[in-house]
C-alpha cells in the first residue's frame, strides 16, 4: 500500500508508473490467469471500504494513515 502511495502520484512516462499500468498482451498457458498485482491491492482497498483512493494516493497524509490502517487490518 505504501508503494501504491508513492507510484500513483508519478508522471506516466516513469518507469514504475508504466509497470503499474501495464496490462500483457499475448498469449497465456491454460488455466487460471495469474493475479496482477493492482488487482490483490484493489481487492485490499474494497475491503478496507476506501472510497476515492486514486485521489487520496495523491494526498501523502492520508494516505500514510490508510497504508497505517492495513498493517493492522486484521483481514488483509
Amino acid at each position: 500500500m505504501a508503494w501504491l502511495g508513492h507510484v500513483m502520484p508519478m508522471e506516466g512516462k516513469r518507469i514504475p508508473k508504466r509497470v503499474l499500468e501495464w496490462k500483457p498482451t499475448g498469449r497465456r498457458n491454460r488455466g487460471r490467469p495469474r493475479k496482477r498485482w493492482i488487482v490483490d491491492i484493489k481487492e485490499d482497498i474494497q475491503i478496507m471500504g476506501i472510497r476515492g483512493w486514486r485521489k487520496l494516493c495523491k494526498e501523502r497524509r492520508e494516505w500514510k494513515k490508510i497504508s497505517e490502517k492495513t498493517k493492522t487490518h486484521s483481514g488483509l
